[in-house]
């Protein structure tokens, strides 16, 4: 017996390009959400590159600061070492008019200067040897040298306890070294005895950080 077909031919075709369109949707809409999601990722990932750029950014900007400091504190450095060089061979500045002031701070209204020497001394150091090494084997080096300033003072006073109340005040002073007098005797100056006495002592001029 034969099946009676009732429906239409076109019915089946339309059927199939029904679920061929549904198909076609889901296959859109699974694709539109894989691109969504990856743009979301995507994004994502942009953002933090971004805040690790920043991070990156305010690191550098730390590390220029550093340079910057580092290079003003090896300047600093050089023009130290220029100066400790300059000290080395020229030794420490001596300010007449502070040392004239710390000796009138120091002498009694009586005592009156006559005379005021100012030397300076300067004695070549050696430089360290090496045990097991010839002298002539060494290399050679800056000549440094130990500067000494040499001052010879000529005062007059009414009497002997003048001289010893400077000679404590000159010892004093934590830079003058071997404060000692040479002489004391009686001078006479316009019809008035008085006493004149030499003092001598002496400075350092080495740079107190190195000793040169």
């Amino acid at each position: 017996m034969r099946e009676i077909e009732f429906l239409p031919s076109w019915y089946a075709l339309a059927q199939r390009r029904h679920r061929w369109l549904a198909l076609q949707g889901w296959t859109s809409l699974v694709v539109l959400a894989g691109l969504g999601g990856w743009l979301l990722l995507a994004h994502r990932n942009i953002r933090a590159t971004a805040a690790e750029l920043s991070s990156v950014d305010v690191q550098l900007a730390q590390s220029k600061i550093e340079l910057r400091q580092l290079d003003e504190q090896l300047e600093l450095q050089h023009q130290l070492e220029l100066q400790r060089q300059i000290v080395g061979r020229l030794g420490l500045p001596v300010e007449m008019s502070r040392l004239l002031q710390t000796l009138e701070g120091v002498m009694p209204k009586e005592m009156s200067i006559v005379e005021l020497a100012v030397d300076t001394d300067e004695l070549a150091k050696r430089p360290p040897t090496q045990p097991g090494v010839p002298v002539t084997a060494m290399r050679p080096s800056v000549t440094s040298y130990d500067r000494r300033l040499r001052v010879r003072l000529v005062t007059v006073a009414p009497s002997d306890v003048d001289l010893a109340n400077v000679l404590a005040g000159l010892a004093s002073v934590p830079f003058f070294e071997n404060v000692s007098y040479s002489y004391a005797r009686d001078k006479n100056q316009e019809g008035h005895l008085m006493r004149e006495f030499e003092i001598t002592f002496g400075m350092g001029l080495n740079d107190p950080l190195t000793g040169e």
